[in-house]
């Protein structure tokens, strides 16, 4: 996988790069509102909206990226309607595509299978606990009494086969961006 390391050739203009941020951001958030009128895109928003910090950890690093996904964050928390995809997009899914950067690192492919394997079942427990016990959405805890553990165990296992389909498709993903858009966005800033 292609690296998200950040060019630092863009005219030497801090301006082109907040404005980036700033666009990337907008998209974001835009497929986040967009994602709350559709039902079943609790999870594809998030996921979405996620790949739009790619091109800025790329273009202008990794602080710039982090401080986008907290703002990003932020304003899903307060304005996007469906709290359950907020949720997901803060503690799950929106900043998985900047903490791959990181695990791409480990050089053996088993250790990192098993690391972000590790990560994302944490990752959704604990973002599911927060959602059932710290700050209960009736509509989560509703739906998950009505659930048979069988079919959340289900969902587990269904929800780690979709975590490795993303994973391989934000692979591919960052190596378009690199090998086709990239250049095409250098033109402009």
């Amino acid at each position: 996988m292609l690296q998200l390391r950040p060019v630092l050739t863009m005219r030497g203009r801090k301006s082109g790069r907040i404005a980036l941020c700033g666009v990337m951001c907008a998209l974001a958030m835009t497929m986040m509102l967009s994602g709350s009128v559709l039902p079943f895109a609790t999870f594809c928003a998030p996921a979405l909206g996620g790949l739009f910090l790619v091109p800025v950890a790329m273009e202008c690093g990794m602080r710039l990226a982090w401080v986008s996904y907290a703002a990003l964050s932020l304003l899903c928390v307060l304005f996007v309607p469906d709290k359950e995809s907020a949720v997901v997009f803060v503690f799950l899914l929106g900043h998985y595509p900047l903490l791959k950067a990181y695990l791409q690192r480990i050089r053996w492919r088993w250790l990192r299978a098993a690391v972000k394997t590790a990560v994302f079942n944490g990752l959704v427990f604990a973002c599911y606990g927060l959602m059932l016990y710290v700050l209960p959405i009736q509509a989560i805890v509703q739906e998950f009494a009505q659930t048979a553990p069988l079919a959340l165990a289900g969902l587990v296992v269904l929800a780690n086969v979709c975590f490795w389909v993303y994973d391989a498709a934000l692979n591919n993903l960052v190596r378009a961006y690199a090998l086709r858009l990239r250049p095409l966005l250098r033109r402009f800033l």
